[in-house]
């Protein structure tokens, strides 16, 4: 039994531009898109035959591949159902929107937490002779995969991508039959999910949004030699010049050579070769810096080689970017390329109001991100959520530094629930330390499931020494003890209005959230119900008043206090928070953009020379 959306009244029609689309060779029950409360100016561009087209790993972008987003063959799920091979599911939806978005078509909660996905995919007869691995961007919470009703691996954690060989699974000349069985607890365990929240579909309020369960991120197959490069590592060390490369490499090593090329452009700035189990070392003789105001990125072409002929070969890119801790003047402070730029950004959540966790598209991704520049940000928190890669690609290219947050949970964890906690934020780092635009690790949040925190930052510390890390944003200043002195970041959260902590002689001073400058916009409100959180002024001219009056005590703090950094709450509305500079379907702006735009840029003006 599914349980529909109850107190919204949610009618199921169709998307303006959006057609009902068959469900070719999946039965005879079409699909179409559900209405939400609010839709976002995308999801008209969402098209079933093609969704999410781009390739979804920036930095190691491997041709050919397959994109397997699409139409998929969908029921719910119970403990204990036999594996439905070779079977036509009941329902439809669209991957890779959650089962609650509009977007997936079919936007309900499953009492049971369980679903199953299926579908055929073929794989091209100019991949012959190749190993075929398939890539899940991320699945919440739990799945099983199963090839032609075979299982060929399984994975818990909702914000990890992950992939198997299956070749041993596939049929010679034949539709391959590939079955998803996913299992989501969401917030009735103490896994990390962020602000999901089990009982906010069907009556939202708080601080805490929809649920988001099942595959949310691009599915997708590619073809690999025997031996092929499974991961790449790449740290850029400004001071001496170079960038160090190291990889993941899998199969037969014999007479195998890792060779690598950095280049500005067409031109060749250096280049390096090892055993593929060394680190590589790239000189860069004159390293261009990346930096918000230039975020420069130089192309990366990784190689193994055999005898002469390329194995396997992946393309990539990144930035040359310190960011570090520096005494100036009597505080410490955050730098950037050895130089303190005062770092003003937004608290960005991540949801969206028809996918939910998924961004109708990718231009909906890179919208957030240029907009985030024009207000005249320079950073952005990311709040207890992990992106899709091509979220931080877009910050990448575009220059926008990143604080990144470990999803939070809810409840006290079991040992076991704190195994898998500390497994998923080591992945968290692995899988994007890549990234030029992350500078922080944020690895609790005001508390929030808060347990061993000198241990967990010191790992954080040591596992990523190029970054820097906070290990509890939002310290309280009636409960000291909670201050733990670790990491590089002391964070104090105060809203209204902004507060500066005491300085540190140890860790740069931040007030990672303030603000919360809220009022409704009638026909941009995601429950018109209420009860909403921040709601608190007038309008436009009242919230921008406040805004600029809050920057000028954050400037008096950076200048007498030695504040090096805040976040204000937040980029958007989320369902029935109310305080963000965009309403939740992003299509009208609460603040007066040139006023926020200048009282955002007075903030780190004359920190670093702009080019």
């Amino acid at each position: 039994m599914i349980r529909r959306l109850g107190n919204l009244a949610i009618i199921i029609v169709m998307v303006s531009g959006c057609a009902t689309v068959p469900a070719r060779g999946l039965g005879a029950q079409p699909w179409k898109v559900a209405e939400a409360p609010l839709m976002t100016p995308w999801a008209k561009d969402v098209n079933p035959e093609n969704v999410l087209p781009e390739y979804p790993r920036p930095q190691m972008v491997r041709k050919p591949w397959k994109n397997l987003n699409g139409l998929w063959e969908f029921q719910p799920g119970q403990p204990g159902d036999p594996l439905p091979a070779g079977s036509t599911l009941a329902r439809r939806i669209l991957v890779p929107f959650c089962w609650e978005s509009a977007l997936s078509g079919v936007h309900e909660v499953i009492p049971s937490h369980r679903a199953w996905y299926r579908r055929t995919f073929t794989v091209p007869a100019d991949w012959r002779g190749k190993n075929v691995l398939l890539h899940f961007g991320a699945v919440d919470w739990d799945c099983r995969v199963y090839v032609n009703a075979q299982c060929v691996g399984t994975h818990q954690g909702g914000y990890d991508p992950f992939s198997f060989d299956v070749t041993p699974y596939l049929r010679p000349a034949a539709d391959q039959e590939l079955i998803v069985g996913v299992y989501d607890p969401g917030s009735a365990k103490a896994i990390a999910a962020g602000k999901q929240s089990n009982d906010r579909f069907d009556d939202p309020h708080g601080y805490s949004y929809c649920p988001s369960s099942g595959i949310w991120q691009t599915v997708w197959i590619e073809p690999v030699a025997q031996s092929y490069i499974e991961d790449v590592h790449v740290v850029p060390d400004l001071d001496n010049k170079q960038v160090k490369i190291t990889i993941s490499p899998a199969g037969d090593l014999t007479g195998v050579t890792l060779e690598a090329i950095a280049r500005d452009g067409t031109d060749v700035v250096g280049q390096a070769s090892a055993h593929p189990r060394e680190t590589l070392t790239i000189t860069i003789p004159q390293p261009k810096p990346w930096a918000p105001s230039s975020p420069f990125l130089y192309d990366l072409e990784i190689a193994l080689t055999k005898d002469g002929r390329t194995v396997d070969a992946v393309a990539g890119y990144f930035g040359m970017r310190k960011i570090s801790l520096g005494q100036r003047g009597k505080v410490i402070k955050l730098l950037l390329n050895d130089e303190f730029l005062f770092q003003m950004g937004p608290l960005d959540q991540g949801f969206w109001p028809d996918g939910i966790y998924t961004a109708p598209t990718d231009e909906a991704l890179r919208w957030d991100i240029e907009k985030m520049k024009e207000f005249g940000y320079n950073m952005v928190r990311k709040h207890v959520k992990i992106e899709p890669a091509r979220w931080y690609y877009w910050c990448d290219k575009l220059g926008l530094l990143v604080w990144q947050d470990m999803p939070s949970t809810w409840g006290r964890r079991t040992e076991q629930e704190k195994t898998q906690f500390e497994l998923e934020l080591n992945r968290l780092v692995k899988n994007h330390w890549n990234h030029p635009s992350i500078v922080l690790w944020v690895v609790f949040n005001e508390h929030w499931g808060l347990y061993d925190v000198q241990r967990l930052t010191q790992g954080v510390m040591q596992l990523d020494p190029s970054r820097l890390v906070t290990g509890n944003s939002g310290i309280d200043a009636g409960r000291p003890n909670l201050d733990f002195e670790v990491g590089h970041v002391k964070d104090n959260h105060h809203y209204r209005p902004p507060t500066c902590p005491h300085a540190s002689d140890v860790r740069a001073i931040v007030n990672g959230e303030y603000g919360a400058i809220g009022y409704k916009i009638a026909g941009h409100v995601w429950d018109t119900d209420g009860p909403w959180v921040h709601d608190t002024y007038q309008g436009i001219d009242d919230g921008t008043a406040e805004y600029e009056t809050f920057v000028k005590q954050l400037l008096g703090y950076k200048r007498d206090g030695g504040l090096s950094a805040a976040v204000y709450t937040q980029w958007t509305d989320v369902e029935n928070e109310m305080n963000g500079i965009y309403t939740y379907d992003r299509k009208i702006i609460k603040l007066h953009q040139d006023r926020a735009t200048a009282a955002n840029q007075s903030t780190y003006a004359g920190d670093l020379p702009n080019p």
